[in-house]
């Protein structure tokens, strides 16, 4: 009754654990997959027309499934990493309802932040495609080179002098009706704007990390730097930015290094 906020983290670990448990999964079958090796016969068509065609279905391809294949790591992304960041607006939706209300407004404040994300979400993935065009999938080191360019990026945005105000926003407002429809409209709107503040403070670094494929050892440090400048920081802190330094150096020198 006192800490609201504790469901949104339970749901937060919940998506840590399936985030988990798919990537123990993923190496398993990576270990125990055969490769496949496809083949077309020479004399169908020449060569060049070949790989044309292939090159334009593969677009295609990765196009169509990109957005209902890659919406669910999205969400359990966001989920896992956002909602342990929403204590004070559930604090604030919870609070603001009688006792027996805040469960189900809790809830419409959370669709609201999990929509506005899946709005976004949509655009978002479609930077790994974009990635993997311009490299042209033969450039690994290219690839990572542009993934911690990225984070160096997070680092200089996190040292804009109008930084402190946008983390101000995440302590904003909205009154909410106690009673009928107007309750959940509130709150659904409330989640809805807390989901707008939430991606001016962190779109640099979720761009990064769906850039990286969802690493979940990249997801782990972002979520420590995000929840270390969400509570316990000064927003006039440098801190944050050299976290994201030190991010982005380190993948330089891995992929340098590789």
């Amino acid at each position: 009754m006192r800490h609201p906020e504790w469901w949104a983290w339970t749901l937060g670990l919940f998506a840590w654990v399936l985030l988990a448990f798919n990537h123990i999964s993923a190496s398993g079958d990576s270990n125990s997959r055969h490769p496949i090796i496809y083949c077309m016969p020479g004399t169908s068509a020449p060569a060049y027309g070949i790989q044309d065609n292939l090159k334009e279905e593969n677009i295609s391809a990765s196009i169509l499934t990109t957005i209902p294949n890659g919406l669910l790591p999205w969400m359990l992304m966001v989920v896992a990493m956002m909602f342990p960041l929403l204590k004070y607006p559930v604090r604030h939706v919870a609070f603001s309802v009688r006792k027996k209300d805040r469960a189900p407004c809790v809830f419409s404040f959370l669709t609201g932040y999990a929509i506005l994300w899946t709005l976004i979400g949509v655009l978002f993935l479609f930077l790994p495609i974009f990635l993997e065009r311009i490299v042209d999938n033969q450039s690994p080191f290219l690839s990572g080179f542009i993934i911690a360019s990225v984070f160096l990026l997070a680092a200089i945005v996190s040292w804009l002098p109008a930084r402190p105000g946008i983390m101000m926003k995440g302590y904003q407002t909205l009154p909410i009706r106690i009673d009928g429809w107007r309750m959940h409209l509130d709150s659904f709107r409330y989640g809805f704007k807390m989901g707008t503040t939430c991606l001016n403070m962190c779109w640099v670094a979720m761009a990064a990390l769906m850039l990286a494929h969802h690493n979940i050892g990249l997801m782990y440090a972002v979520t420590i730097v995000l929840f270390y400048e969400r509570y316990l920081l000064p927003h006039t802190s440098r801190l944050p930015g050299y976290a994201w330094t030190i991010i982005g150096l380190t993948l330089f020198s891995i992929e340098f290094w590789a």
